[in-house]
């Protein structure tokens, strides 16, 4: 007989209602601290989660009355280990959410991502949500494009965001009959929605093309360096189109103009810096290769010569940044929740 897809789960009956509250709020505590905003003993219904083991990724099917949920510094120094990502359907309710410096509503009908890199703090009604929480290691790989994703990822009501309803809708009527065996190609299906959902879908949102655009950023930064650095490479590490990439960069005045800024930006830091070394060998660092060039873009972007920028430089302040057995109680399963969350990004345990 084939093995089901590992899961755990807490509903009304396996314990005493008012014990639903502190276990719900224990299972899901490698994430955020959630406290109700009424006496559990008088909300309109107690909470309700199960949860699937996907190997690489969870699905979270809950439902609860009107929450607060919090993740605070201190959270986050106990919890420094989870950073996964989740991306978020309400089937009903409404959730404010501020994450990192993104201020933004979950509610029917718009798909979400919530950062568990960054500071949350949000409080919702009587709600029930489907999340994907995917390792950060495994955003990396498989969706780029979402390693800062926060907030709305398609415009609300848009036939991205219907479609990757449906695709979240059809995991919970299916997961509880799914096997083992069906891990592999539900993630990869799921995953590869996703990515050509949030590249060449409705990702016309702010919050998306912000998250977006934050990403390439910090690849470009990191990679300033190196001489290959271009639109094709761009692309190629992040599988999108010249177009896509073109449309993104377009509010900074075009991608081969920010990559250009940004090596301007490092050689000033670099120069001011490194007093002893020559100033076109920091250049040529950059892929600058001529001395006159690099004078001509250095004056028109600071309005001053390197050399200037040395002298003065330090005067501007530029410084240099885891199935169940058989049995288990619901306190059990709470824990095994918990565990499976902790242990995400290393496979699971």
């Amino acid at each position: 007989m084939a093995n089901l897809i590992p899961k755990a789960s807490l509903a009304p009956g396996m314990v005493p209602n008012e014990w639903l509250q502190p276990l719900f709020s224990q299972s899901i505590s490698a994430y955020m601290d959630a406290q109700p905003l009424v006496d559990p003993t008088l909300a309109s219904r107690p909470p309700e989660i199960h949860q699937y083991h996907l190997g690489q990724a969870l699905f979270l099917d809950t439902s609860f009355d009107g929450q607060r949920f919090r993740r605070d510094p201190a959270w986050m120094a106990r919890n420094d280990d989870v950073d996964h990502i989740a991306v978020q359907m309400f089937v009903r309710g409404i959730n404010n959410v501020v994450n990192g410096a993104q201020q933004f509503q979950q509610k029917r009908g718009n798909i979400t991502a919530v950062n568990l890199a960054y500071e949350i703090s949000a409080q919702s009604t009587e709600s029930e949500v489907l999340t994907l929480i995917f390792p950060r290691e495994l955003v990396q790989v498989e969706l780029p494009l979402m390693v800062d994703a926060m907030g709305t990822l398609f415009d609300d009501n848009s036939a991205s965001a219907q479609v990757f309803s449906d695709h979240m809708l059809s995991l919970q009527r299916n997961l509880a009959t799914a096997t083992t065996a069906e891990v592999a190609p539900l993630m990869q299906g799921t995953m590869g929605l996703l990515d050509s959902l949030v590249r060449y879908g409705d990702i016309a949102s702010a919050a998306a093309q912000g998250a977006t655009l934050r990403t390439i950023c910090g690849f470009i930064d990191q990679h300033l360096h190196d001489p290959t650095l271009g639109v094709d490479g761009i692309c190629q590490q992040f599988r999108c189109s010249r177009a896509t990439l073109y449309r993104l960069f377009q509010p900074l005045g075009g991608v081969r103009e920010h990559i250009q800024r940004r090596r301007l930006i490092a050689c000033f830091k670099a120069i001011v810096q490194h007093q002893h070394r020559r100033i076109f060998d920091i250049a040529l660092d950059y892929g600058f290769v001529s001395p006159s060039h690099f004078s001509n873009l250095f004056r028109g972007y600071f309005g001053i010569t390197p050399r200037q920028a040395r002298e003065d430089g330090n005067a501007a302040g530029i410084a240099g940044d885891l199935p169940p057995a058989d049995g288990q109680s619901a306190r059990d399963y709470a824990e095994l929740m918990w565990r499976w969350g902790k242990t995400l990004a290393n496979g699971g345990g």
